[in-house]
């Protein structure tokens, strides 16, 4: 009796471990190293301004800053572009590449296809992305969001 009850406990421990997936998300600890190798290539760079936003995975807003210099409707394009790569898990230059090649129906999706958006990975995991808006040029978002995705989050 004792054996069966076991077999039968060890049988549904596998069936319900092959219903859950296991993933990670993006700490508040982990955006704030995302953050500040954003800023600090941001300032080495010369960025005259910008807003970076970083979002876990499912695309909430983590953390936020807007650097001086940085116009206004910065914030929310940053925070847009960050769930847009959340979400879509890619940078979002993929998707402005994809409408400027003519896939012009994407615009009707809702989301903000713009580069600048860079998710943040982890063992090969989208945990998270950042986004940025607002620098000297959408390559200076890119390449600032990319510095700061880089972060190690070991």
């Amino acid at each position: 009796m004792k054996n069966i009850f076991l077999a039968a406990i060890l049988l549904v421990a596998a069936s319900a471990h092959a219903q859950v997936i296991a993933t990670a998300n993006l700490s508040l600890e982990g955006a704030q190293k995302v953050m500040e190798a954003a800023v600090t290539y941001a300032t080495a760079n010369q960025a005259p301004g910008g807003s970076i936003a970083i979002v876990d995975a499912g695309g909430h807003l983590l953390l936020f800053e807007r650097l001086d210099g940085s116009f206004p409707a910065s914030a929310t394009v940053a925070i847009e572009k960050a769930r847009t790569a959340a979400l879509f898990k890619f940078e979002s230059k993929k998707l402005e590449d994809a409408i400027n090649g003519g896939r012009d129906a994407l615009i009707t999706v809702g989301y903000t296809f713009l580069q600048g958006g860079v998710p943040v990975l982890y063992n090969g995991q989208v945990v998270g992305a950042i986004g940025v808006s607002g620098a000297k040029t959408a390559d200076q978002d890119r390449e600032i969001a990319t510095a700061g995705a880089s972060a190690p989050l070991n």
